[in-house]
């Protein structure tokens, strides 16, 4: 009787490194030892699991931000070395393992797999294990190169000397009044995402070898609706008074008796009374200007001039509509030419990096004589840029542009997903074009003297655009996007003009209509069922106007309807003297 014996198919030892160099464990599974690739797959497999409920949890942004953080990317260096053991111990053994289970011969030791190696296989296995280096050591190059960039970032900035520059005033005298006369100001409280959020933006000029804040805006974003206001002081701005009781205060007096610019780098040496340095006396003094208390600002964004064009050239320059011809004769050169002259046309002019700069910078001449046409260009360029720049320019000067970020901005907003995330999916609904920005310069009703505010004046319109009740109308009447004309009855024209900005200022779409003033009173039209087309325009509207009258033909009515097969549905509002006194928001 015979016997049958089962023999083990052969397996390519190849193929079995290959395999787990795919997924540890996959090649000995290959080869038929599945309770070994089980315990090599178990690591990986743990693994996976992890980054797959954190992209179920926080999305492929979140994940990128939680592994992004410096606290992280340090550990992440020595875990990619040991994974790239992990991955060439499997992969070795894999290619043991088949030879090992393949060899039917009786010999022992070295001899046993010389029977079995084949030149190329041991090739192929070297190049796989080559391959396997290169990748692990391209992510540990990533790794580091962006760590030490995100370490520059949020590193304390560090200023050279106490004073902002040689072009400064004298500096002021501190005070310092006895700690025990003041209270400890109330800290800014981290961003929940919901309520509203306040960051206040500088830009450095430091080509002179001092530091000094020339430019200084704070961005209010309101959650909600996602709208942005920009509140800009000048740098110029002098004796700015100082939080009653507090640090400022304390160190300073009641006024800070130099300009506005000045303010960081006096400060910044006092770190007993500012933990941060000047960003937190900036900070402080800001949210008091703006909004009557010192802890309205929980962050900042500090971008240095001189960085900045380096980050222009690395994204290929920027295009920018000029809207007037910019002329500066005293334009900061070297020390062979202490002052140049700057001539910039109107219209579209493509700007590398040194021009874009001396776009931003210049303020002397006449169409630029002064820090708030400044303070503009410089949003206009920063618009332009965040508009222009596209995924192929980002990802083929990569390493560039990390590196001109690194020496280009600073701030203190938190890494990870819970602040940093949010911020991200608040900048993707923001509409750029319809940012309010709102400068507070002399002349304007916001100071007097030359540079003194008035803060009186700023505060009531930061508190008016920063209002529970400023904003868009609410969402459901955004998505209707109804038609409306407004004309003029026995109302004044001016009442119709503040009716369209108010209107417009809620998002709807709201212009002028054509005709004479007429004799009629305060009437709102609907055409061809508006009010059933546009239920939620309908309802905010009548609220608006204060109107509550049924729709009817009769036109003696507040709200009447028309039937014009020629015209699309759409409100008419006719202003009448009885209309609401309607007062369009500031800005």
């Amino acid at each position: 009787m015979a016997t049958s014996v089962r023999t083990i198919p052969r397996r390519s030892a190849f193929a079995a490194a290959f395999l787990s160099f795919i997924f540890p464990g996959l090649g000995h599974a290959y080869v038929g030892a599945y309770r070994r690739a089980l315990i090599l797959a178990a690591l990986p497999l743990a693994m996976v699991a992890w980054v797959v409920i954190e992209l179920l949890r926080d999305g492929l942004l979140g994940l990128g931000l939680s592994i992004g953080e410096t606290s992280v990317l340090g550990p992440l260096a020595i875990a990619n070395v040991a994974v790239l053991a992990y991955r060439a111990v499997a992969t070795v053994d894999a290619y043991v393992l088949a030879i090992e289970l393949d060899d039917d011969s009786d010999r022992h030791g070295l001899s046993r797999y010389l029977l079995r190696v084949n030149p190329f296989s041991i090739t192929g296995v070297v190049a796989i294990l080559g391959v396997m280096a290169a990748g692990h050591a391209l992510a540990g190059y990533w790794d580091l190169r962006l760590l030490h960039a995100l370490d520059e970032i949020h590193a304390p900035i560090v200023i050279a000397q106490e004073t902002p520059g040689p072009s400064m005033a004298p500096n002021p005298t501190p005070s310092l009044i006895p700690r025990a006369t003041f209270v400890a100001q109330p800290t800014a409280k981290p961003w929940d995402s919901t309520a509203r959020l306040n960051i206040l933006l500088v830009g450095v000029d430091e080509q002179d070898g001092g530091f000094r804040t020339d430019s200084m805006l704070v961005a209010s974003i309101d959650p909600q609706t996602h709208r942005v206001a920009l509140f800009s002081m000048p740098r110029d701005t002098f004796g700015l008074a100082m939080p009653p009781n507090s640090a400022l205060s304390a160190l300073w007096g009641p006024y800070f008796n130099n300009k506005l610019n000045a303010l960081w780098a006096y400060s910044d040496r006092y770190r007993d009374l500012f933990p941060n340095g000047g960003a937190d006396a900036l900070k402080q003094a800001m949210s008091f200007a703006l909004f009557g208390r010192t802890d309205a600002i929980p962050y900042y964004v500090l971008v240095n001039f001189s960085g900045f064009q380096t980050v222009v050239d690395t994204l290929g320059g920027v295009t920018v509509d000029v809207p007037a011809p910019l002329i500066d004769n005293g334009y900061p050169g070297n020390g062979d030419t202490p002052h140049m002259r700057i001539y910039v046309p109107a219209g579209m002019q493509h700007f590398n990096g040194s021009q874009a700069l001396d776009y931003a910078r210049a303020r002397k001449g006449c169409y630029c004589y002064d820090d708030f046409n400044r303070s503009a260009r410089q949003e206009q360029i920063l618009v332009a840029l965040e508009q222009q720049a596209d995924l192929a320019a980002v990802s083929t000067h990569l390493g560039a542009l990390i590196d001109a970020l690194s020496g280009t901005i600073h701030t203190d907003i938190p890494e990870g997903p819970g602040v940093l995330g949010a911020l991200i999916d608040q900048a993707k609904s923001v509409n750029l074009a319809n940012i309010k920005t709102y400068a507070f310069s002399p002349g304007t009703g916001y100071g007097w003297g030359s540079f003194t505010p008035n803060l009186t004046a700023i505060r009531a319109t930061v508190a008016a655009v920063t209002s529970p009740t400023a904003g868009l109308a609410p969402q459901a009447v955004l998505a209707e996007g109804a038609p409306i004309v407004v004309k003029v009855g026995s109302g004044s024209a001016q009442q119709a003009a503040d009716l369209v900005t108010y209107l417009q200022s809620l998002g709807l779409e709201a212009q002028m209509g054509d005709g004479s003033p007429g004799s009629e009173p305060t009437t709102l039209i609907l055409v061809n069922g508006a009010d059933a087309l546009y239920p939620q325009t309908f309802a905010l509207l009548e609220k608006t106007l204060g109107l509550s009258d049924s729709a009817t033909r009769d036109s003696s009515a507040s709200i009447q309807v028309l039937s014009d097969p020629t015209q699309q549905s759409s409100f008419v509002i006719v202003v009448g003297s009885n209309t609401p006194a309607i007062t369009p928001p500031p800005g």
